[in-house]
């Protein structure tokens, strides 16, 4: 059976593409984001993730715009990523089903560059795909050949993107726990980390760079300006504290 394409979008508001209330912005910190990328690259359990982690912090797309990537939207010889659909999971009274929707705004339709390091998880990922022999077949709306798919060859479901952080995190911190019993020292824990926590954080990093703000609009698919200025107040307030931490640094030395 076909599927049909979703053009009609949920209402704007509070409430999600999936149907849940939105999460608040929060981000890893570098720290946090170090520890979390090492540990799935080291990992020999969840190591076949570390290009979709790489690849969801190097370009801050939304979860359905991941799981909804085909390699044709893929160009690393140009390093360019297509970005003009997202898939979603979702019930419109025929069954839960996939369906490839089109962005809310013109502004969630772009082509995103690749940094080196995005560039080289793609050619793992596909590397990755290659031997674990995954069906290719498996269509949607005329949208096939998606990069990051199940066992089955069926393309991630939006829970099973957050699943598979959680029992990362879950991994990392009973590991973390034990390490710091042994080392006599306090578990440094990483938090609750979700697709929308990597896309957060993605931005974060972004904007720590000090990318033009419009520039990391557009990449982001921002379609409201201020949404965009509120990572960069966030980053300024956060900036203003640690120096007024100094200043007491500075007395505690004159005294």
């Amino acid at each position: 059976m076909r599927l049909h394409i979703i053009r009609k979008n949920p209402a704007k508001g509070s409430i999600s593409d999936y149907g849940r209330p939105a999460e608040e912005r929060v981000a890893l910190t570098i720290s946090q984001q170090e520890k979390l990328i090492d540990f799935v690259k080291q990992s020999n359990v969840y190591n076949t993730y570390y290009p979709m982690l790489t690849i969801m912090i190097g370009t801050g797309l939304r979860c359905g715009e991941l799981i909804g990537l085909t390699w044709k939207d893929v160009d690393t010889r140009e390093r360019r990523l297509n970005v003009d659909h997202q898939l979603i999971y979702k019930n419109y009274g025929d069954g839960c089903r996939f369906y490839i929707s089109t962005p809310k705004t013109d502004s969630g339709i772009r082509v995103i560059p690749m940094t080196q390091e995005v560039q080289k998880a793609f050619e793992e990922q596909r590397k990755i795909n290659f031997m674990l022999a995954k069906d290719k077949s498996f269509e949607v709306d005329g949208y096939s050949g998606f990069v990051f798919t199940a066992k089955s060859g069926r393309p991630l479901m939006p829970y099973g993107v957050n699943s598979v952080l959680y029992n990362i995190v879950d991994a990392y911190n009973k590991a973390e726990v034990q390490k710091a019993k042994k080392e006599h020292r306090k578990a440094e824990l990483l938090p609750k980390v979700s697709a929308h926590v990597m896309r957060h954080t993605a931005c974060t990093r972004m904007a720590e760079c000090r990318m033009d703000i419009k520039v990391l609009q557009y990449i982001m698919g921002y379609a409201h300006f201020d949404v965009t200025m509120e990572v960069y107040n966030h980053l300024g307030d956060r900036a203003r504290i640690e120096n007024e931490i100094a200043k007491l640094d500075s007395m505690a030395v004159n005294f």
